[in-house]
């Protein structure tokens, strides 16, 4: 058993300095930024849907409170 432990820690520690190789510091965070610019713009999106929403919301609260009271 004691081979294939070793095989195994060899084969996943090539794969790991393959990846470290590849990885590009820079481009990594300018995806990252790339990405939070995109849920931003779709956060801002939901909040202006929401606030659209409200005055409807405030009006279906009323009627539901005047039918029920």
């Amino acid at each position: 058993m004691g081979i294939f432990d070793r095989f195994s820690t060899v084969l996943r520690s090539n794969i790991n300095d393959l990846i470290s190789r590849a990885e590009n510091p820079e481009k990594m965070l300018n995806q990252l930024i790339l990405d939070m610019k995109s849920q931003l713009s779709k956060a801002k999106q939901e909040v202006a849907g929401a606030i659209a929403d409200r005055p409807a919301g405030r009006t279906e609260l009323l009627r539901l409170r005047t039918a029920g009271g």
